[in-house]
């Protein structure tokens, strides 16, 4: 059941599709800032493989800090890329369509997250599933450095 209370208040009153790239990142710093700052309420991982080069980015470790700081966290490796460069491909069209549908209902409660590996947005197929989610519902979309 996805949790929806956040007792910290911030400056933006809006909800956003946010986008976030942790690329070489050694610490939480900033995605724990953004975090609290846009009151996000779900980070949705959107690699096709929720590994990387630090196990501090995988998948189960992430959910965990999400955890602690009462924000949910899922993994949509539907939404992950297969074209190896940002132009987004899912592993299959299908699944990718009742993933975008899944993650529109979140967004709808609050902020989202997309986070994906790649540091620049520009280079990422997160830009692409923000801008499907857009279409499902109406956000604006914020791509983080």
């Amino acid at each position: 059941m996805l949790n929806t209370e956040h007792s910290d208040k911030n400056d933006y009153s809006d909800k956003f599709i946010l986008t976030f790239g942790y690329g070489n990142r050694n610490n939480y710093d900033d995605f724990f800032s953004y975090l609290k700052s846009f009151q996000v309420i779900c980070v949705v991982d959107v690699r096709l493989n929720p590994r990387a080069w630090s196990r501090k980015w995988y998948g189960e470790i992430i959910e965990e800090f999400c955890s602690t700081k009462n924000i949910n966290y899922i993994s949509k490796v539907s939404l992950g890329n297969t074209s190896g460069n940002s132009n987004w491909i899912p592993p299959n069209y299908q699944e990718a369509t009742v993933a975008l549908q899944e993650v529109s209902e979140i967004a709808k409660i609050g902020t989202i997250l997309l986070l994906c590996a790649e540091k620049n947005s520009c280079r990422c197929h997160r830009v692409d599933i923000a801008q499907q989610l857009q279409k499902l519902v109406d956000r604006q979309i914020k791509h983080l450095e």
